[in-house]
């Protein structure tokens, strides 16, 4: 029997697996737009509601990536480029994403419980608590994933495809 342990994370790492968290509940959501096989039975708005729903958690994902970046020291400046805004401007937009007073802590009572206010499961409350057993989930779901992708050239071979990198 192989006994799994939760990784301890610090905040830098806890903010990496909100972004691929994020990344996980859109593609998850953006799958159940996929099949057509429901169609007849959606109300005139479903289609823009859903994509609506993508957007925010989109959005979401975009303020977890500028975290992420301030926490591997990307200077303000490069942030400002990516999105062709001033500094001023940026720092306006995203300060609210600086977390990087936090790096240094437990993952599970910083910075991962700033970013629990700000889910982005479209169901209320299947956010984890803890960004370490978040990440063995992922790890789970990644390699789901990449299996049903035959001939994937970009198919992982590693169990822990986002705990090894932490």
């Amino acid at each position: 029997m192989v006994l799994h342990v939760t990784p301890e994370l610090d905040g830098r790492q806890a903010a990496r697996v909100g972004v691929s968290t994020a990344c996980k509940e859109i593609a998850d959501y953006a799958a159940t737009m996929v099949s057509t096989s429901d169609d007849v039975h959606s109300a005139p708005g479903d289609f823009l509601a859903r994509a609506q729903q993508i957007r925010i958690m989109g959005l979401e994902l975009l303020h977890r990536a500028v975290t992420v970046e301030l926490m591997r020291g990307t200077a303000w400046e490069t942030i400002a480029d990516g999105f062709g805004l001033t500094v001023e401007q940026a720092k306006h937009q995203f300060g609210h994403c600086d977390l990087t007073h936090l790096a240094d802590q437990n993952g599970r009572t910083g910075v991962w419980t700033v970013l629990a206010e700000t889910c982005v499961s479209p169901v209320p409350g299947s956010c984890d608590p803890d960004p370490g057993r978040a990440a063995q989930q992922l790890d789970d779901w990644y390699r789901a994933y990449h299996d049903a992708q035959p001939g994937d050239p970009a198919a992982i071979t590693s169990r822990h495809a986002v705990t090894a990198g932490l």
